[in-house]
């Protein structure tokens, strides 16, 4: 909070000098984002088909379908949910991950001065090395509208505004993970099944109304939930005060998840020094 502006500007160069070597680390290993692409398309077609096969031989199950999600663009909706899911489990596992892929490489700084420092280190780099993944989802959403040509309501600002708005959540919702991950090593398993549990609460296929009570309340306190709800909101029912909606809840969500991990940072840094174990191989 004392901060010069001098040190605020100094904080942003270093955060955008790290998120530039993690991208040409990516960058850098094509197999990645070839393999990558590949692998997006293979995680959204299985849903793709899947979608068609419940609506049934000339859509003759797609009432309920309707019933339930109040649109018939059922390829639209599964495709957003899909791909939207895959880009923050993605930014989820980066940013969650680079502290421990750092100290594996014997690349950790261990040296905070502050808590802008200790948010710069945790996601300068690995931003940079969620450039790569977008691109990838990116592309798998343009070959499956290339390939399904779904509808889509033009609404490309405000989906934009829930992108932006939801990488600053996958941040914020992060911090946490990754300050576990700095403690405890092999964190990382337990973070993989985060990610896995908020796709089955996020809806990727199906709206979180049909979940039980106590499952929707728990989903309405995940980022990806409102991510995929502001995007089909601006691009399938061209609701968008339901998109702005999503927005400002993602924004707080940023704000309540990213305080809490910068406070967990700090407890779990101080653990791993008084146990000797922040180098610890």
């Amino acid at each position: 909070m004392n901060a010069s502006v001098a040190q605020i500007r100094g904080e942003f160069w270093a955060f955008l000098a790290l998120a530039r070597k993690g991208w040409k680390i990516d960058r850098r290993q094509p197999f990645f984002m070839t393999s990558g692409l590949i692998g997006t398309f293979q995680w959204v077609l299985p849903i793709v088909l899947a979608t068609i096969a419940l609506a049934g031989p000339g859509d003759a199950g797609l009432r309920q379908f309707v019933d339930a999600t109040g649109t018939d663009a059922y390829l639209a909706y599964s495709v957003i949910g899909a791909i939207a899911f895959l880009w923050a489990g993605w930014m989820l596992s980066a940013l969650s991950f680079n502290l421990r892929l750092d100290r594996t490489l014997g690349t950790l700084p261990t040296l905070w001065t502050s808590a802008a420092t200790r948010a710069v280190l945790t996601c300068g780099g690995a931003l940079g090395r969620t450039v790569a993944p977008a691109a990838m989802a990116a592309a798998a959403f343009g070959i499956a509208w290339a390939l399904f040509r779904f509808p889509l309501a033009p609404n490309i600002g405000p989906a934009l505004g829930v992108l932006v708005c939801g990488g600053l959540a996958m941040i914020g919702l992060a911090l946490p993970l990754a300050a576990v991950t700095l403690r405890y090593r092999e964190a990382h398993y337990l973070v993989s099944l985060f990610v896995v549990g908020t796709g089955i609460l996020a809806g990727i296929a199906y709206p979180v109304d049909l979940l039980p009570d106590w499952a929707q309340w728990l989903s309405r306190l995940l980022a990806p939930t409102w991510l995929i709800q502001g995007l089909r909101a601006a691009l399938i029912f061209n609701d968008i005060p339901d998109a702005m909606r999503s927005c400002g809840v993602l924004l707080a969500l940023a704000l309540v998840y990213g305080a809490a991990g910068l406070v967990l940072l700090k407890v779990m840094d101080s653990a791993a020094r008084a146990k000797g174990e922040l180098e610890w191989m």
